[in-house]
């Protein structure tokens, strides 16, 4: 609110014919609500599982390319493969009583298997991004990349479920069938996402 200020007879005269804005400060408090780790897990599913049927129904419509080739698809696994592989191969060599982090940090075998899944991941990101900008141009690209390293790991979570349920302890006849079932649209379900060749890509 403008209102003229009264000042002592020593201040300057002419900052006493001057208006005086009064500012007053007004403090606002912002609460900060932090999500706990299952709303953020329950986000990324919906932001995840959202983006997988998008993608899914442009490649249906073969509007974009999701996957140029086969290549293209075990590029983006490798994402996800060569951290599981890379562990395995870890704590199989550091044995059973010893901690497997440990043994990758501290030894010099260790340290080279770390790096080499490293630079496979790095490398599998690049190629990843690389082939979708390469085929969708930089808007699309940037999000069907993303996209692909999502459904790299629901594809390879399906995988490992699938060999789970062949696999399972009380396994009968109409268990195999449903698992032949599953495998189909499985490899159905990829192979519509491999559209290189009908949008001209591949």
């Amino acid at each position: 609110m403008d209102q003229r200020c009264i000042h002592p007879p020593q201040v300057d005269e002419l900052i006493e014919i001057l208006f005086c804005v009064r500012v007053e400060l007004v403090s606002i408090r912002i609460s900060v609500v932090l999500m706990t780790e299952d709303q953020i897990l329950r986000l990324w599913m919906m932001v995840g599982g959202g983006s997988l049927i998008l993608l899914f129904i442009g490649a249906l419509t073969n509007k974009v390319t999701v996957y140029r080739d086969y290549g293209d698809v075990g590029w983006s696994l490798s994402l996800v493969a060569s951290p599981i592989i890379g562990f395995f191969i870890l704590a199989f060599i550091a044995g059973d009583d010893a901690d497997a982090w440990l043994f990758a940090t501290e030894t010099t075998v260790g340290n080279v298997i770390l790096g080499v899944t490293s630079l496979v991941m790095v490398w599998s990101t690049i190629r990843t991004y690389l082939l979708s900008i390469q085929d969708n141009g930089l808007i699309f690209g940037l999000f069907i990349g993303t996209a692909k390293v999502l459904i790299a790991v629901v594809i390879a979570l399906c995988a490992i479920g699938l060999v789970n349920y062949l696999f399972r302890d009380q396994r009968k006849l109409g268990h195999i069938a449903i698992f032949f079932m599953l495998f189909a649209v499985f490899g159905w379900f990829v192979n519509v996402l491999v559209n290189g060749e009908r949008t001209g890509a591949a």
